[in-house]
């Protein structure tokens, strides 16, 4: 195994405080910092300078006019960093600045993605390494990621986390794009080495650096469709997701550093050097996604670049990969807690598939009163029930949503479900529990399927 090969590091930095004491802690934890070349898409305003920089013990080099923009070329203990300097209000969000980055790529062995807000652990650049070396003896294509252990740059390293975690499905967003959360890694059974993942993190991965070329992050992509929209154009280009079981890295997740939609929103519009709001951009990020993962958009995508899909296989390979369907808005019950993929579940026939997903959905439900009185004449009880007729789940109004039927004449409410398809409502049914309640007093029930 040959350690002596390079690493591209490529970090996007916006206004960010912890750029510097990222860096350092970076180059001064390396084995070979001299093997390190790093690009940071830094974008920035009066709050820091080249000076900054120096002053930090960083030796400059020169500055150069590249491909349009201004670089600067520093060193610190043996590592190279180019500095790609950008005003923040011409930021056009995290894939765009990850891209601008990555663009300088120069066929370097290896490549690591992360923030501008980490510390790392002891000669970490040889146990990345390591550990991808390891895994291409079972995976021809693995790479490390995850959501890297927290950590509290005032006390570091007093009280940062020591366990690494799992990047699990979590919710479907009103636009029916994945959420993820983190959960704790159980411990490694006997000769496991990493833990494969579904999921990879935009803030941390690990790989060889042909993975630049191949999966080069989409400009259009501002936030947060990024880690979805990556592991499905990973996945199906071949590469596999590995979590390490052990901290290579820590992440500052409650970062205060200005956001660039706060900054954006901000500006006045005919200020603004980007032309487009926060919201078109993410709008035009969500619209992508959506055509990627097979749903409709309004209106076709049909040529995605070089940011589309891979051959090696396909977007539905992945969902039963994942044990995620994007179209059903439902999930394989391991996918909801720490599981590795199960192995071969394409061999499944789909209608089985479909009956083993727990399906999400969100039901208003709307009742109506057609007697106002000014106070009601008894309980009322909402059911639910399933295409076997099975009565699935009984609610009662609350004081409130009484008070508010009888003075208004209707009330609504949500009906959040996890179900598997069998159990899914398909008729809901209202009654008052009151033997003796007039027979004008009549109640009728409204019931949509909603996003939110």
């Amino acid at each position: 195994m040959n350690l002596e090969r390079t690493i591209f590091v490529q970090v996007p930095s916006y206004r960010d405080p912890q750029l510097l004491p990222t860096l350092k802690d970076m180059i001064g934890n390396a084995t070979s910092p001299f093997l390190l070349r790093i690009v940071v898409c830094w974008q920035h305003g009066a709050e820091q300078d080249i000076q900054t920089f120096n002053a930090n013990g960083f030796e400059f080099i020169h500055t150069a006019s590249e491909e349009g923009a201004t670089v600067h070329f520093l060193q610190l203990h043996g590592a190279n960093i180019e500095l790609i300097d950008m005003d923040y209000v011409n930021s056009k969000g995290c894939g765009w600045a990850r891209n601008l980055a990555q663009r300088r790529y120069r066929g370097e062995h290896y490549n690591l993605q992360i923030d501008s807000h980490h510390r790392f652990s002891g000669e970490w650049d040889v146990k990345m390494k390591t550990l991808l070396e390891l895994l291409k003896a079972s995976s021809p294509k693995p790479l490390l990621t995850g959501y890297p252990p927290s950590f509290d740059p005032d006390t570091y390293p007093l009280g940062r986390q020591e366990y690494t975690a799992a990047i699990i499905f979590d919710s479907f967003s009103s636009t029916g794009v994945v959420r993820f959360r983190s959960v704790r890694l159980p411990s490694p059974a006997h000769g496991e080495i990493a833990f494969k993942a579904k999921f990879v993190a935009g803030g941390f991965i690990f790989s060889d650096g042909s993975f630049i070329q191949e999966v080069m992050s989409d400009p259009d992509h501002f936030f947060c469709t990024e880690e979805i929209a990556t592991s499905i154009r990973a996945f199906t280009k071949g590469y596999e997701f590995y979590h390490p079981y052990l901290p290579l890295l820590w992440h500052q997740y409650d970062n205060h550093a200005r956001k660039v939609w706060d900054d954006q929103s901000a500006l006045p519009a005919a200020s603004s050097a980007t032309s487009l709001t926060p919201e078109d951009r993410s709008d035009a990020a969500l619209r992508k996604t959506l055509a990627l993962i097979g749903l409709p958009v309004g209106s076709d995508i049909e040529d995605f670049g070089i940011f589309g899909p891979g051959s090696q296989r396909t977007v539905h390979q992945y969902e039963r990969y994942a044990g995620i369907s994007f179209r059903l808005r439902a999930v394989h019950k391991q996918s909801l807690s720490a599981h590795e993929p199960v192995s071969s579940p394409e061999i499944i026939d789909e209608n089985e598939w479909e009956r083993s997903l727990i399906y999400f959905r969100t039901m208003r439900v709307h009742i109506t009163y057609t007697t106002r009185c000014s106070s009601f004449p008894g309980p009322v009880l909402v059911s639910s029930y399933s295409s076997d007729g099975v009565r699935r789940s009984t609610r009662e109004l609350s004081r409130p949503e009484l008070k508010a039927l009888s003075r208004e004449g209707q009330v609504q409410y949500v009906d959040t479900l996890r179900a598997p398809l069998n159990q899914l409502p398909v008729r809901y049914a209202v009654h008052m529990r009151c033997a003796d309640a007039p027979a004008d007093h009549q109640l009728s029930i409204f019931v949509e399927e909603v996003l939110l």
